[in-house]
């Protein structure tokens, strides 16, 4: 399928590709934006070009990928033998002369029910992106969960989705478990490369591509808010930069509890 798109369709493009499980965003997140005159696909064109796989064992893969002949990424996807963790390890290298200023997201997504409860921090505030405000949309602690605010640790049932995100109190971790299905699962990353935790929640809603067919539970460490986009994070000082020829490097991971 040609990853080519039509200006300012390119959100339409990816939803068309998308399956759920857990893509690597950068240099852009959310909105297609234009930067420094160089337009960013929705999601980052991580998230559509091809990779190639550089290595391959029992229990690992390399992956590797090139963007604008600017950014190299490498991607180290390892099941510990051991335990019952999968760790994506990354590294982003500016391969150019000059800085390069990026956003970065873990898009993990996870299998919806109505029994699935979501565990973070108590003291964590969480805050509501325009459009998808809940309660009058001010931010709220963890702790005040279903106690005259939103319930954000069960589904939510007002409407078919649900966008919220982890502002301040970052611990690195967050959980999401299902007891009636005997299944759960430890998220955990780097605060300093993901200041941010994106949650979003699908349930059944009828547009494209989802058609009422889906439902499923975005945990989604991030360098920016869900609305900023790129050109949003620059604005707001919340953009990663590389210095050239230098390179951040960071593991995300998730344990099956």
């Amino acid at each position: 399928m040609s990853v080519a798109y039509p200006e300012n369709e390119s959100e339409t493009h990816w939803l068309s590709r998308y399956r759920g499980g857990w893509q690597f965003l950068t240099p852009n997140a959310g909105n297609e934006c234009v930067h420094e005159g160089r337009r960013h696909s929705c999601h980052g064109e991580s998230s559509i070009l091809p990779w190639v796989v550089v290595a391959r064992s029992n229990n690992q893969m390399t992956l590797e990928i090139t963007i604008f002949d600017s950014l190299h990424v490498q991607r180290i996807l390892e099941i510990d033998p051991e335990t019952a963790i999968f760790r994506a390890h990354t590294q982003i290298t500016n391969t150019t002369h000059i800085v390069q200023e990026i956003v970065i997201v873990e898009h993990v997504a996870f299998q919806g029910s109505a029994n699935a409860r979501i565990n973070a921090p108590e003291k964590s505030t969480w805050a509501f992106p325009k459009g998808f405000e809940e309660d009058g949309g001010e931010p709220m602690l963890w702790s005040e969960s279903g106690k005259g605010r939103p319930d954000l640790r069960a589904p939510i049932e007002s409407a078919y989705e649900r966008l919220a995100f982890l502002h301040s109190g970052n611990e690195g971790w967050v959980k999401i478990v299902d007891e009636e299905r005997g299944t759960g699962a430890l998220l955990t990353w780097d605060k300093k490369i993901f200041p941010f935790l994106w949650y979003w929640q699908e349930r059944f809603s009828p547009r494209f591509p989802f058609f009422k067919r889906a439902e499923m539970t975005g945990l989604e460490p991030a360098s920016c808010y869900p609305d900023d986009a790129l050109t949003g994070a620059s604005e707001g000082g919340r953009s990663t930069f590389i210095s050239a020829g230098q390179n951040v490097a960071f593991t995300t991971q998730v344990e099956l509890i």
